[in-house]
């Protein structure tokens, strides 16, 4: 390369490299896995191995084998001579040469890997590091009545669903035996045989046979989307049909031979008489005639089902020729722009619903998950009835299957022929230039009619996709079934969000699924909807139009009818019915197009909404109704197995509404703000979708969506392929996004290519940017606080990115510049883009991307090169609705820590006329929840050691149930009127008081005054901590409705994203479950420590036995003892003298010096020899001994320095000399004088390196001209000389003393610790981390009680474990510490408990200082009951899986020795 001297000099590359860059040297495109500057360093899972010419090679790390396949290393290095290898998720040990906890496996074993226990969520949660064996993979706790290698089954005397429903019960035999499915009692119990089959390569040449069915099918997919209307439409449906037959041939024959030549090994047992037949039907199928389990039906009727689900994939495709059948009555109006109308959206649905169904074919064509395909193993149906005796149902089902198999072919037929006709019949008109509108509504009806069962697919789809959502994951179906399992979670979003209306024709019903958590119902139900009808065509009757709630009208419910020409809304909370008709707007006046209806109910308060759309203008026409409930009973409660949702009309068998069915047409829109809709039915009754076709919509009538937008609940994303269709990455590439949220964090969109990507999210609420496009420097990050960058203000922000001559990223916010970085100079290497999301696969494919969350709110639109795209219609686009809600950015529930409030005002006059409700949540038992006053005068709500108290100037109303701080969520209603005052909690709890006459006259009136929710910076009283929802308050100026509190003025401290109360811990390990003997779950109460008095002894000695005035020294390299005192006659001379007993062949014992270390004197070891050596000005006396004396025993040493003059004196026997020239030569030292090592950089000047650090062994007996030391003023590392047996492990004597590891190892927000200990103390601290003073975690032991206390900056908060063997037993004990933020859980011996503390808002991983073993006073928090430094050994510490050497700390202070214990 070419030098600043203009001198061309060779390249430094390590021969890795064929060129560097000028001037620096910088070498470019490193092979052979090395990488770095000058190709120095290797790559991750490569470790570096020096060679003699200078250069280098790097090798797969041996972690734990040099084979790509058994390298689970994500990097390694050899440090001493040590192979270190930090492994991968799942592996464990030093070299990752065996499984972590959780997972099994043989590492060892070439082409083998660890995989994660599958215990059916049946093992015992308490034993969470010993779910299953190491190696084998099976299940050693399983609990609930389960028994098997994976827990899959009853154990012997249950019966019952281990799997799915859980419900193994007792046995009600004589005998104690019974089947273990169905209860039928057994004269002895049955034998359980599962065979053990390989059927391989039949499952390959049936995936390869997929393989082509797949394609075939994606290429019709992609060919029915593009359907013209031209002559070319006919030429591709024969296309198909000629494709379809040779598939047919093809697949029978090819099944047929495979299957007959195929041999499926079966185990035969002669002493029980089990025959095993193979059925070679897509993954072989064993029969065991006598021990046929339930769970291998199971697995053949989902694959069963899975065939159907392939079969109708077709048809699904095909569904969306759809799309210009609801486009009609805008197509009719404006007939050239028939093409490109899609006014009610349906296409989109249909093509998310595509999408979706050909992600699962292909992931369950990965995971071996395919459908069954029997070919003639038996030749005929004769060959099954052999064994019709023993297997008639087993045998019946697979016949069944096997002919299904072989009509499939044909079935793929039926499903395209019609559609052939179809467009046949479309291209003749199209040739004939036959353009009337009324040629288009024939044609498009005409093709519509073969694709509307997408309105019976969807849910038929769904349901039989649930089989393998519950099975749990065997065999070859394990590789991929969390994705499976998420693709179906996408296809039930699709069907909630397919926007589409359905017809009822007055004999029609559509049960819905309901709500999945009944719990957010209780307190506020709201359901919207579109609603059709055309009085004109049917007269206005009486009609039905929905239901919510107990299928038997005898509990709560609410629901939706016409009567006497009236739209009705009707609930019912355990008393009367309250029914709120809307008069001002008879039915019989609707137009005949979709209206808008939605039906609220807060606590006992209703209210109806009617929307009509002008047909002339843009003004719409809004009607109001309100009710209220009688009585105090405010929850809609009702039992999960109970509610129904019934729409349009009821089941004959449902005769609490005596009304007919509904006639017209309606769409459902939401439940309680989350987007519902008809097509996620459980079931419909007389409903002819052929007959009946939807109605279609238009979209932008009312004002709300007359803006094109896009609704992102967090789940869903849209994809576009191919970007550079709409236009070309160039010198300036632009992309465009205008988002509305109030969303902490979120993905606006993101792009991948392999290890390369670009992300643009939100992270607490501000923008960052973050890219690579395989920079040598790693990722580029752009974040900062900048008041421009937040935007989750629930405002549209349009937000720019602009890529400038391929190395300058500009970010723009509402067209304003606010920030810009620089990169090397590369072209955009991405073709595809996800906005708003992305899969999990695609998430978890980077460790930067591992965090990224769903956005959730609105995206107005977004533009690439300013070509703008249509989301909808974007087929990878996946769980997205249309539309913007303003319910989506209001604030119903907010979390309070402790010292947070939300204020703001109203009309109110709460000391005369009051009502106000709100949920709570909260694990402690006091704060202030609610705060009026005026002047003296109070008026609170608030929790009294777990009591609901209302206070009114004094008087106060208390709840009679003391346990509301259980972390459930529990309602509350205070009222107050002229004659009581009222408190109801949970419907259950009422309490009331009269009113004093005093109260009555002074009142303010209702003007303009201030409240509180969660605490008040006025009042005494401590503030809430816990979380409060859909609250409400009586306001004088506005309805009863649930308050915003994205509206409030003063919102200090406050969270209205989260509410992690009744949140299981994130990063727990274990499931907890109720009615178990664990220990309950800590409070996050203000802690008050109890002090314990009694004493509990531990079964080993805090003071193993040692030799007298001896101590150990090593385990670091500068473990020492620094003493302070000197003489002043050690200038002139010095007599010291002390035993030694070491086996190192290296390492300084005695050290002193002055200040620059010119003068000096010094004892070490070096290759087992003693040398003694000090300086006289220039000259040096340096003495070796001849022997070595590292042998373990002890040996006697005086060092004599007089002048110029040395002697070494070893064990009274050897005396060796040496001088210097001169004499009269000035020589001093300073304090200190250390002995075992010296700290870090110390000594190096005058002793060879490998000399210069602390010896390993005990030196005792240690004196200066005859006389003691005086006692040590500093102490690192050094213990008493223990005798004895040692173990591995670190020591911490009772002495005192800790480690602070070094800055490699944080604790912070989140972390896992583990580690192992064997105390002989009772109490002491095991570790501190220390921020601040009010921020903090410590562990420590109590009285054989282990104790996490953490202050967060808030409060104080602590969980804690007992285990039931105690801690001084003389046995190692394993303790595992896991924190996620507020979350903290505690591990010791498998024994569990956690603590859920309050949130803080300012939290921030900062690096602290890690303590182990104890820490100074002055750290430690102030109201711990112990202070003392813990006493015994510890060994194996790992913080987030990476092992901890304490060799290595920042520091070893006090009596800790590193590296070896006592022996118990």
């Amino acid at each position: 390369f070419l030098s600043e001297q203009n001198k061309c000099l060779p390249c430094n590359c390590k021969g890795h490299a064929d060129y560097c860059e000028d001037i620096t040297g910088v070498c470019i495109d490193c092979k052979d896995h090395s990488t770095g500057d000058f190709c120095e360093m290797c790559e991750d899972g490569y470790m570096l191995a020096p060679s003699l010419d200078g250069r280098h090679t790097c090798k797969p790390c041996a972690c734990p084998l040099s084979v790509p396949s058994n390298n689970f290393a994500v990097h390694c290095d050899r440090g001493s001579a040590i192979l270190r290898c930090k492994c991968q998720e799942g592996y464990a040990g030093h070299f990752c040469e065996r499984c972590a906890p959780g997972y099994y496996g043989n590492p060892m074993a070439i082409g083998n890997s660890c995989k994660r226990c599958d215990c059916n969520g049946n093992s015992d949660p308490n034993l969470i590091f010993n779910e299953c064996h190491n190696v084998t993979g099976h299940c050693q706790h399983c609990w609930g009545n389960t028994a098997g290698a994976n827990c899959e089954r009853c154990a012997p005397g249950y019966y019952g669903d281990a799997i799915s429903a859980k419900d193994c019960r007792e046995c009600d035999c004589e005998s104690g035996h019974c089947d273990m499915h169905t209860g039928e009692c057994l004269p002895e119990a049955a034998v359980v045989n599962l065979c053990n089959i390989s059927c391989d390569e039949c499952i390959w040449h049936l995936i390869g046979d997929l393989r082509l069915s797949n394609k075939t099918l994606d290429q019709l997919r992609v060919s029915v989307l593009n359907i013209s209307t031209g002559a070319a439409a006919n030429d591709r449906l024969k296309y198909y049909n000629y494709t379809a037959h040779r598939l047919q041939v093809q697949y029978m024959y090819r099944m047929r031979n495979k299957c007959r030549s195929m041999e499926c090994p079966c185990k035969y047992s002669r002493s029980n008489g089990n025959v095993c037949a193979c059925v070679c039907v897509c993954v072989c199928v064993c029969v065991c005639v006598q021990n046929l389990t339930e769970y291998h039906a199971a697995i053949d009727g989902a694959s069963q089902k899975l065939t159907e689900k392939i079969e109708r994939v077709s048809m699904a495709n095909v569904d969306l020729v759809q799309k210009a059948d609801h486009c009609l009555p805008v197509c009719f109006l404006f007939s050239r722009d028939l093409r490109k109308s899609d006014a009610n959206g349906f296409v989109q649905r249909a093509i998310s619903a595509a999408n979706v169904y050909n992600n699962i074919v292909k992931y369950l064509d990965d995971a071996n998950v395919t459908s069954l395909t029997t070919i003639g193993h038996f030749s005929s149906p004769a060959s099954f009835l052999d064994l019709a005796d023993r297997t008639p149902k087993r045998l019946e089902f697979t016949q069944e299957v096997a002919e299904g198999t072989r009509n499939r072919s044909s079935e793929v037929l039926q499903t395209i022929t019609p559609i052939s006709t179809k467009v046949e019949e479309w291209a003749n008109n199209m040739r004939n230039n036959e353009y009337s509108a009324t040629d288009y509504e024939r044609a498009v009806l005409s093709a519509g009619e073969a694709v509307d069962n997408l309105n019976v697919l969807v849910p038929e789809l769904l349901d039989k996709l649930k089989v393998v959502e519950e099975k749990k994951p065997v065999n070859n179906v394990t590789t991929n079934i969390l994705r499976i399992r998420e693709l179906i979670a996408q296809a039930r979003s699709v069907a909630r969000k397919v926007q589409v209306s359905m017809k009822f024709d007055g004999q029609s019903s559509v049960e819905v699924h309901p709500h999945t958590n009944l719990e957010d119902l209780k307190t506020v139900t709201s359901i919207s909807l579109f609603i059709r009808v055309d009085p004109d065509k049917d007269p206005i009757e009486d009609r039905f139009i929905l239901y919510l709630g107990d299928r038997n009208g005898r509990k709560d419910y609410m629901g939706l009818a016409i009567k006497n020409d009236n739209l009705v809304y009707v609930y019912n909370l355990g008393g009367e019915d309250v029914e709120i008709p809307l008069g001002s707007k008879p039915v019989s006046q609707w137009p005949p197009v979709f209206n808008y209806i939605k039906v609220e109910r807060l606590g006992r308060h209703g209210k109806l909404f009617l929307t009509v759309p002008s047909q002339s203008s843009t003004d719409e026409q809004k009607f109001i109704q309100k009710g209220e409930a009688l009585g105090s009973d405010s929850l809609f409660d009702i039992d999960p197995k109970d509610i129904v949702f019934f729409v349009g009309g009821v089941p004959c068998s449902f005769t609490f509404f005596n009304l007919a069915p509904f006639v017209g047409c309606i769409e459902l829109a939401s439940l309680n703000n989350d987007v519902i809709s008809l097509y996620n039915f459980k079931e419909t009754h007389k409903m002819d979708v052929v007959a009946s076709t939807p109605c279609p919509r238009y979209k932008l009538a009312f004002s709300q969506s007359r803006i094109t937008s896009y609704l992102f609940d967090g789940t869903g994303y849209a994809l576009i392929n191919n970007i550079e269709r709409r236009g070309k990455f160039g010198v300036v590439t632009r992309f465009d996004i205008a988002v509305r949220t109030v969303a902490n964090d979120g993905v606006l969109f993101l792009m991948v290519n392999a290890d390369k990507f670009f992300l643009l999210e939100l992270k607490n609420g501000f923008l960052r940017l973050m890219y690579d496009f395989g920079f040598s420097s790693g990722p580029i990050l752009m974040e900062s606080n900048v008041p421009k960058l937040q935007i989750n203000d629930a405002r549209y922000h349009e937000v720019s990115v602009i890529y400038h001559q391929s190395k300058k990223v500009i970010l723009l916010v509402d067209k304003s510049h606010v920030k810009s970085m620089e990169n090397q100079k590369t072209t955009l290497p991405f073709s595809d883009i996800y906005i708003g999301g992305a899969p999990s696969d695609i998430l978890k494919s980077r460790p930067e991307l591992s965090s990224v969350v769903g956005l959730r709110g609105c995206v107005k639109g977004f533009q690439f090169q300013k070509k703008d795209f249509n989301l909808l219609e974007e087929p990878g686009t996946i769980g997205i609705s249309s539309g913007c809600p303003e319910e989506s950015f209001m604030s119903h529930k907010a979390y309070f820590s402790g010292e947070s409030y939300l204020g703001s005002t109203a009309k109110i006059s709460p000391f005369s006329t009051f009502e106000g409700g709100f949920n709570f949540r909260t694990l402690q038992p006091g704060g202030l929840m609610f705060y009026h006053n005026e002047g003296s005068n109070e008026f609170t709500i608030s929790l009294d050691n777990g009591a609901v108290v209302l206070n009114a100037r004094g008087t106060k109303v208390k709840s009679h149930k003391k346990q509301y701080n259980d972390g459930r969520n529990h309602f509350l209603v205070a009222s107050i009127n002229n004659q009581k005052y009222s408190l109801v909690v949970d419907d259950k709890d009422k309490q009331e008081k009269k009113r004093p006459q005093s109260a009555a006259t002074s009142s303010s009136g209702p003007n303009l005054k201030t409240f509180y929710f969660g605490g008040s910076p006025h009042s005494s009283f401590k503030n809430f901590t816990g979380c409060i929802s859909y609250a409400y308050i009586n306001r004088q100026d506005r309805d009863i409705e649930p308050e915003d509190f994205q509206r409030y003025t003063e919102k200090v401290q406050t969270s209205l994203q989260d509410c992690p109360v009744e949140r299981p811990p994130a990063a727990l390990l274990s499931k907890y479950r109720e009615n178990t003997s664990r220990p309950k779950q800590s409070q996050s109460r203000k802690v008050k420590l109890k002090e314990f008095s009694d004493v509990t002894p531990c079964y080993l000695s805090s003071s193993p036995r040692a030799t007298r005035q001896a101590y150990h020294y090593g385990g670091t390299a500068n473990s020492r003892q620094q003493y302070t005192e000197l003489p002043e006659s050690l200038s002139e001379r010095s007599h010291f003298s002390l035993s030694l007993k070491t086996q190192s062949s290296f390492g300084l014992i005695f050290y002193v010096s002055d200040e620059q270390e010119d003068n000096f004197m010094a004892l070490f070891l070096a290759h087992g020899k003693l040398i003694y050596t000090f300086n006289v000005a220039d000259q040096r006396v340096k003495i070796k001994s001849h022997e070595k004396y590292n042998d373990g025993k002890w040996h006697d040493v005086i060092f004599i320095r007089d002048g110029n003059m040395g002697r070494l004196i070893i064990d009274g026997l050897t005396v060796l000399e040496d001088r210097a020239q001169g004499s009269n030569l000035s020589w001093h030292v300073s304090s200190p004088l250390y002995v075992g090592g010296v700290p870090p950089g110390r000594a190096l000047k005058n002793i060879q390196r490998n000399s210069a650090y602390s010896f390993t062994g005990c030196v005792k007996n240690l004196q200066l001209d005859g006389q003691w030391l005086s006692s040590t003023a500093e102490t690192f590392g050094v213990t008493p000389c223990f005798e004895g047996i040692s173990e591995e492990g670190t020591y911490f004597s009772e002495e005192g003393g800790y480690v602070i590891l070094d800055d490699t190892f944080k604790l912070g927000l989140r972390f896992e610790l583990v580690v192992e200990v064997r105390p002989r103390v009772a109490s002491g601290v095991l570790l501190h981390v220390h921020t601040s003073e009010k921020d903090y975690l410590t562990m420590y032991m109590h009285q054989g009680t282990v104790m996490v206390l953490v202050n967060n900056g808030v409060r104080e908060f602590f969980t804690q474990v007992s285990p039931q063997q105690g801690l001084c037993t003389g046995s190692w004990h394993k303790i595992t510490v896991i924190r996620d933020a507020s979350v903290v859980q505690l591990d010791v011996d498998s024994e569990v408990n956690h603590v859920v503390g309050p949130l803080s808002p300012s939290s921030a991983d900062i690096t602290s200082p890690v303590f182990i073993g104890g820490a100074p006073d002055p750290f430690l928090p102030e109201r711990i009951p112990t202070r003392k430094a813990y006493v015994g050994c510890m060994r194996n510490l790992t913080i987030n899986k990476s092992q901890v050497s304490l060799s290595k700390a920042a520091l070893v202070s006090g009596a800790v020795s590193v590296g070896s214990c006592p022996a118990a």
